[in-house]
């Protein structure tokens, strides 16, 4: 008995998904970033935060753009100065017509929708039409408030063939007081079309049923061998 639960515990590591199974790639500042206003109102005037979920890049840039404007995944928050008033917005740098965006509230209502932690973001989640919508987060428009949230993100999956091949995922940033944004982290879920939940810290990876089974089956094989010895 003890041999074949040795071999059923071996059987059940064998079956253990790959290491390229699906996990959520999150992205903590050791630094916060906070935007400075942008007097050009981001279409002539790069002044912002700028990240990456899919490559961890983030950084503070001044009136100059990055060199590769337009890549899957890059997004842009900052200040707007342009009209006196700051705003809080953000810019999806990306392929619009392939899936990159933010969540937006509703059909009705398309700037940028606020989510708070543990929230699950997916096909379901808001309303999703890349470039339909506007990048406003507050005061004069949108739906944010002073305060720390999510921004829902869809970025496309450049193996996809529609706009509708996108991974999942999100921005944790404050809107301070003044509409500066920081940017605390982000994250996405690296299997294209899984739903990511909102979170405030790195995930803790869930142990697969596979390797729950052996280890089960390991412990009760090594307590049959105890009581033998």
């Amino acid at each position: 008995m003890q041999k074949s639960l040795w071999n059923a515990a071996a059987a059940a590591l064998l079956c253990l998904p790959s290491l390229g199974q699906a996990v959520v790639v999150y992205t903590e500042l050791g630094t916060p970033l906070t935007t400075t206003p942008n007097p050009g109102g981001g279409c002539c005037d790069g002044t912002g935060v700028w990240f990456n979920p899919l490559t961890g890049y983030a950084e503070s840039r001044g009136f100059f753009f990055p060199d590769t404007l337009f890549d899957d995944g890059l997004f842009f928050l900052l200040t707007d100065t342009s009209f006196g008033s700051p705003q809080a917005q953000v810019f999806t740098q990306g392929y619009f017509f392939r899936g990159n965006g933010v969540v937006y509230e509703s059909a009705t209502n398309l700037n940028p929708a606020r989510y708070g932690e543990g929230v699950s973001i997916g096909a379901g989640t808001g309303y999703q039409d890349p470039g339909a919508g506007y990048p406003d987060l507050g005061p004069a428009f949108g739906n944010w408030d002073v305060g720390r949230g999510f921004l829902g993100l869809t970025i496309r999956d450049a193996s996809g063939s529609s706009r509708n091949d996108v991974f999942y995922g999100f921005a944790d940033i404050t809107v301070n007081a003044d509409y500066t944004l920081t940017l605390n982290a982000f994250a996405v879920e690296s299997e294209r079309g899984q739903a990511i939940t909102t979170t405030f810290s790195a995930p803790v990876p869930e142990p697969t049923s596979a390797l729950l089974l052996a280890a089960g089956l390991l412990g009760v094989a090594g307590a049959a061998q105890r009581r033998r010895t």
